[in-house]
């Protein structure tokens, strides 16, 4: 009965075992040799004996190297380099496994059995190459890891480092890189390179010139003699398309390099193609942050450009991209482009002198930073990307942003996820608000008379030209203060429903958070939000903030202040910087005037104090707001009961509150005593009154 794989290994084993190599040529032991490689498909006795051993060694999982061949033998290590061949023709035939791949020194290389080979010995079948797991195939992946572990050999002398990477293109000679590389680039040094370049790929490490060079050219001479090739375009890899040197510091795969390395991965693998949009412009800001060193030249620029064409060519499946590039001809501007729409998906945007500096020569740069000063660079003429100034801890950013027409050039139908919409919520519409009578004195009549005709459309255009041309800031910024319940927020109402303009009213509470820093990125964002609102109205609505203390509050001395002292400070700093650029009308309102900080007075054009309404201006009020009083009656109360329009509005919703429950109006008497109670702890009258009816 013939012998099962399992057995015939087993007993061939216990021949071999401490046989020191010897008498392998005696009939018994040469006849289960002979029988191992006709069942294995073996090409010679020296395999069938490594196969042995290393299954006897291996077969629990243990890997195994020469020096424990060694020991399983009893031999010499020179005894068994012998059969180093053998090990190599059975790892070529899938029946063992280099583990660690990239090893390239022979007593250092370790083996194993795989499972496969182990679970078919066990059902007494002969292993096949096509139940090998492809994963394990030494690919080009190892071969250029097995070049860097030899270049990172600082022992060897560049004359055996080369002899190594010889061998290792010899014994790979049917490989697609290693053949078409040597067809291409005949010198080894100068394909080392471009293996080592390979290796860095797929680790994503640095592929700075002057370290690759060092790994290969242990001579200064000879490195110096390769940067100078790659700094002058003459070196054959660069010549040959195959990668190129940026910013002079660092080497990289070009799409035909990638191409060349990768094989048939590239498609699945290939870096320069990207799915939609929001990868793209995310590969075009990684390509950038990768050149930001040194100083740029014309010939930098012209470089990154002609890769921003090959980009948008690997990637012309994404429509928006023929639409950017249809609309902006100069690869260049399309470089903002793309990095402001990174800047737009992260919600940073990108900072304008920084991004410029990493795409133009200073000459170049300081050209494209006074086109956008002046507002008349292309991507601000073509309403894509506006030019905005934050103010942070650090200073004053200016940064790009994408406008709503950027955003929907680029995104198409994803705008919508960051083109803001004017929601109702955020304005008091001006048709919403109803007419209300109000009275002041003649002095406080003039001011707000002269504020609510420079808020007509027609004067304050007028008013706003007439400023630029002068070189006067824009905004119009104006102050209302005084007692409570005077008319201040009632006036701004007023004038927005004359003026037909809606209110962006500032809700003061939300703009304080307990978060570091959250503070200032929320008053940052009510003026951007005013700017984009303003963008997308017929005219420059009301930004109005009410009880403005809260946020226009006297700046404090930092000297051994806490964190909450440097928020509010920020925070008044980013609104006085955003005064100053103000393209709009902003109104604030305040009861305590002592506690603004100086610097804001100069900010606002119109600076109205609102006093207590005199005498004559109650008596109307009281005659406005209850109509069933007499002249008489109107005088004497407005004389003895000090309230404001406010207050006395409390007293007219209690009086209507009495008719609804009574279902009649209040005696005379009844008046007085709510007048009486509507100052709290103050007993109410300066006197006693009283008609005879």
């Amino acid at each position: 009965m013939e012998r099962t794989m399992i057995q015939l290994l087993k007993l061939t084993a216990s021949k071999l075992h401490n046989r020191k190599l010897k008498g392998l040529t005696g009939e018994e032991l040469s006849g289960l040799l002979g029988e191992v490689q006709a069942r294995f498909h073996l090409d010679n006795v020296d395999e069938a004996v490594v196969f042995t051993a290393l299954f006897d060694c291996g077969c629990g999982g243990r890997k195994n190297d020469l020096n424990d061949l060694v020991a399983y033998f009893g031999c010499t290590l020179l005894q068994m380099m012998e059969y180093v061949v053998a090990i190599r023709s059975l790892v070529r035939k899938h029946l063992v496994v280099q583990t660690n791949r990239s090893e390239f020194r022979v007593v250092e290389q370790m083996f194993i059995i795989p499972d496969y080979v182990i679970e078919s010995i066990l059902e007494n079948k002969m292993p096949h190459p096509k139940e090998y797991m492809p994963g394990n195939v030494f690919n080009q992946y190892d071969f250029c890891e097995a070049v860097d572990t030899v270049l990172q050999n600082r022992n060897s002398s560049d004359v055996d480092s080369l002899k190594c990477i010889e061998f290792l293109e010899r014994e790979n000679a049917g490989m697609s890189l290693v053949k078409e590389l040597k067809r291409v680039v005949p010198q080894l040094d100068e394909r080392a390179i471009f293996y080592k370049l390979c290796f860095g790929f797929t680790e994503n490490s640095s592929s700075d010139v002057d370290d690759i060079l060092e790994d290969i050219y242990k001579n200064y001479g000879a490195r110096l003699q390769a940067k100078y090739a790659l700094l002058s375009r003459e070196h054959p890899l660069v010549v040959a398309g195959l990668m190129e040197l940026v910013d002079k510091e660092y080497l990289e795969l070009t799409t035909a390099g990638e191409r060349l390395f990768l094989g048939e991965d590239f498609e699945r693998l290939k870096t320069n193609v990207e799915s939609d949009c929001y990868g793209f412009a995310k590969m075009v800001e990684e390509y950038v942050d990768r050149s930001r060193r040194g100083t740029k030249t014309a010939r930098d620029t012209y470089r990154m450009e002609a890769k921003l064409v090959a980009m948008e060519k690997d990637n012309h499946h994404i429509s928006s991209l023929a639409k950017v590039q249809n609309l902006i001809e100069e690869p260049g501007y399309r470089i903002l482009f793309y990095l402001a729409c990174e800047g737009c998906i992260d919600g940073s945007g990108v900072e304008l002198p920084m991004v410029l500096n990493l795409i133009y020569s200073p000459k170049d740069c300081s050209a494209n930073l006074s086109l956008f000063k002046s507002g008349s660079h292309k991507l601000q003429r073509l309403d894509l990307i506006e030019m905005v100034t934050e103010s942070s801890f650090f200073g004053k950013q200016t940064k790009l942003i994408l406008t709503d027409r950027g955003k929907e050039l680029y995104f198409g139908e994803d705008a919508r996820f960051f083109v803001e919409k004017i929601d109702d919520k955020e304005l008091i519409r001006a048709s919403g608000i109803r007419e209300k009578r109000l009275f002041f004195s003649p002095e406080e009549q003039e001011q707000l008379s002269l504020v609510g005709n420079v808020l007509n459309e027609e004067n304050y255009r007028a008013l706003v030209d007439r400023l630029e041309a002068k070189s006067l800031p824009r905004g119009i910024a104006v102050l209302l203060y005084g007692e409570p319940g005077t008319g201040k927020t009632e006036s701004v109402m007023q004038w927005a429903r004359q003026s037909g303009r809606d209110i962006v009213h500032v809700d003061i509470s939300a703009s304080k958070s307990m978060w570091y820093g959250e503070s200032e990125k929320i008053v940052k964002q009510i003026f951007t939000r005013y700017r984009s609102i303003c963008k997308h109205s017929a005219q420059k609505p009301i930004l109005l903030f009410n009880e403005a203390d809260a946020l226009f509050s006297t700046r404090q001395n930092l000297t051994g202040r806490g964190s909450i002292d440097q928020t509010e400070n920020a925070i008044q700093n980013i609104i006085l910087e955003e005064m100053e650029t103000l393209d709009g009308i902003l109104i604030a309102t305040t009861n305590l005037v002592d506690n603004l900080d100086k610097a804001f007075e100069r900010r606002f054009l119109f600076k109205i104090r609102f006093n207590k309404p005199s005498v004559e201006a109650k008596r109307n009020i009281w005659l406005d707001k209850l109509p069933v009083l007499t002249d008489e009656q109107a005088t004497r109360l407005a004389a003895t009961y000090n309230f404001s329009g406010g207050e006395i509005d409390n007293i007219v919703r209690k009086v209507t509150l009495t008719e609804v429950v009574d279902g009649t109006a209040p005696s005379w008497e009844n008046l007085i005593r709510i007048c009486n109670e509507e100052k709290i702890g103050r007993g109410g009258s300066s006197g006693k009154i009283g008609f005879n009816r």
